[in-house]
């Protein structure tokens, strides 16, 4: 049948109530609806189930369905011709059939599909279960055989290069196996990382740190890539904050060299900033990080996929375009947010910021110290808090403005020598107070004094000083550099003995050799695997232990349990390569003292160390 100029006039009041679509659109739409009456077209059908969908709004629905069946009742009544009112009523339960029946017969197969979904679902997980189970295990492994490797080329390059026996090309050579090597171990930590992002696997480790000493880390880890580009100067902008704060340290690191990596890599010249900010919190401090570059910058469209993992990989001639990517999940770990301010062409800023719960205020060992100060006057900075500081905890400080002040104090001491003198001047300031230091090292009295050199805005090559810092140097320098000069002229150490107990030659060779070389007079016994090392425990007594925990035959983890029944322990440290969150829990359900992380730290390592020797003077 079809619709008379009356009805369509009617038809379209009755509908219009229902449905909220433009004029030109409901004409169109009427079009299909007196098709749908010819009995030739369903196009009406279909837009009708189209309107529903795209609104998802229930009051909409029973407007669209309300006037749908007043405009056939209308029609059915209006008509008197039995053949049209046929045709009214049959097409009426073809589209109740369409949106009603069919409808509840498409739900009944949705809600089947669904257990059977859940089934399948449930069977997956199982089996991801397993999966993840097993690649964690795998990774474990190539994590333990890549990081064993790395230990012994990272050990014995670092080794030869503290020797300094070599020079001219030579020299050169080992400075690019150095860096080989630690580009290698950056690369390798990077896709351990996205790994363990990946699994879930990535394990939170809160400690105490100083800010201003991790960031001077940070720093050293981006150094040789930095000398590498001669135009650009790295600008540093950190307060003094002599408060140890309770974190993740290494992820906190991991995050800022990422960020001062990526700004060397895209800049070629200019000036890359390092900025430190921080506001008092009631129970402790949140503290902004950001690293500012003049380099390439990015487009918009670059902003949009930077944080996603090998979004430059295909335009890059090098890495795998993971750096930021880390940062970006590492930072959401620590419940911050990682952001990214760039103009193409002008240079880039990035920043996160994060909360710190617990501090702890540390005072330094310097009372009675001596310290001297020099900032000439052209290169002025406000050192008041830190000087506040060092006096606050018995230290004696002389502060210089003047050059030849400086120099006079210098060289016409009493009784008064200095324990550490901290320089601030310009390019040719450093060259001329590194020749003088020369001098002063040929005197008696300077043996034991320690030179420091602050405020390096360029790249300088001083041979006298002890130390260099690109800002003011970090707190625990007074007692780290103080401490250094303490064990070279003492032999506490004398009576400690050490057990290292690892499968892998290399391993305990680069152990004793790092050791040997900082504690020259401690003891040293290696075991090259678990039963040896009991058997050595077993006649003699130690102070200290490091055990390897993957080991053949028996693993570090048996190997304390059958320790455990010889009687009192000594502290007992695990180092491994399995970097795991599951094996940190492990370490400490099973009761070790710590954990080191292959390559070995030395740092860490001589931390420790030094603690068991300060423990059994003191006794």
């Amino acid at each position: 049948m079809q619709l008379t100029p009356y009805r369509r006039e009617q038809v379209r009041e009755i509908i219009g109530g229902g449905f909220e679509i433009p004029k030109r659109v409901f004409e169109t739409l009427l079009d299909e609806f007196s098709a749908f009456l010819e009995e030739d077209d369903h196009t009406f059908l279909y837009n009708v189930h189209y309107v529903l969908y795209q609104k998802k709004d229930i009051q909409i629905t029973q407007k669209v369905l309300r006037s749908i069946v007043e405009t056939f009742v209308f029609l059915y009544e209006d008509i008197s011709d039995e053949k049209d009112r046929e045709i009214v009523k049959k097409q009426f339960d073809l589209l109740f059939d369409t949106l009603f029946i069919q409808r509840c017969f498409h739900s009944k197969k949705i809600e089947e599909r669904a257990k059977t979904a859940q089934k399948i679902l449930l069977h997956t997980t199982e089996r991801l279960s397993e999966t993840i189970e097993t690649q964690e295990l795998m990774i474990a492994n190539i994590s333990h055989e890549m990081r064993t490797s790395l230990n012994a080329i990272y050990g014995y390059l670092r080794i030869i290069d503290e020797k300094n026996t070599l020079s001219g090309e030579e020299r050169q050579f080992l400075q690019k196996a150095n860096h080989a090597t630690l580009a290698l171990k950056s690369l390798v930590s990077d896709i351990l990382n996205v790994t363990k992002l990946n699994s879930g696997q990535l394990e939170i480790q809160n400690e105490y740190f100083w800010i201003d000493d991790m960031l001077m880390q940070c720093i050293d880890n981006i150094a040789l890539d930095l000398k590498k580009k001669k135009k650009i100067s790295l600008l540093t902008e950190i307060p003094f904050l002599p408060i140890k704060v309770y974190g993740d340290k290494a992820h906190i690191m991991e995050i800022i060299v990422n960020l001062l990596s990526n700004a060397v890599k895209y800049t070629d010249k200019g000036t890359i900033k390092l900025q430190v900010q921080y506001k008092k919190l009631k129970e402790g401090y949140r503290v902004n990080f950001s690293v500012e570059d003049t380099g390439i910058g990015m487009t918009p469209e670059q902003i949009k996929t930077v944080f996603s993992p090998y979004s430059r990989f295909k335009t890059e001639k090098k890495g795998l375009g993971l750096g930021l990517h880390i940062a970006n999940e590492l930072t959401k770990k620590l419940n911050g947010k990682l952001s990214v301010d760039s103009t193409f062409g002008k240079g880039s800023r990035f920043e996160f910021e994060v909360s710190f719960q617990k501090t702890k205020t540390s005072s330094v060992k310097v009372k009675e110290k001596h310290f001297c100060f020099f900032i000439d006057e052209a290169n002025y900075i406000d050192n008041s808090s830190r000087l506040e500081f060092l006096k606050k905890n018995g230290a004696e400080i002389y502060v210089f403005h003047k050059e030849t002040e400086f120099i006079n104090f210098l060289l016409t001491l009493g009784k008064c020598i200095p324990d550490m003198v901290f320089v601030t001047t310009g390019v040719e300031g450093y060259a001329k107070f590194d020749a003088l230091i020369y001098y002063l090292r040929t005197l008696p009295m300077y043996k034991k004094t320690i030179f420091i050199a602050e405020n390096i805005r360029q790249h300088l090559s001083l041979n006298f000083f002890d130390a260099m810092y690109e800002h003011a140097a970090p707190v625990n320098v007074y007692d780290k550099m103080l401490n250094t000069v303490k064990n070279e002229y003492s032999n506490e150490e004398e009576n400690v003995s050490l057990l290292v107990i690892d499968d892998t030659e290399t391993n305990l060779d680069i152990f004793k050799l790092f050791v040997s070389k900082r504690f020259p007079n401690i003891t040293i016994d290696l075991a090259g695997g678990g039963y040896e090392g009991i058997g050595m425990f077993k006649i003699k007594e130690y102070d200290l232990v490091f055990l390897d925990l993957k080991m053949p035959g028996l693993n570090g983890f048996e190997v304390l349990k059958k320790l455990e029944k010889l009687g009192d322990l000594p502290p007992i440290y695990a180092f491994s390569a399995d970097i795991y969150k599951s094996n940190f829990e492990k370490v400490e359900e099973y009761g070790f003292a710590g954990l080191l992380e292959k390559p070995l730290q030395p740092e860490k390592l001589f931390k420790i160390i030094q603690k068991v020797i300060d423990a059994k003077h003191n006794r």
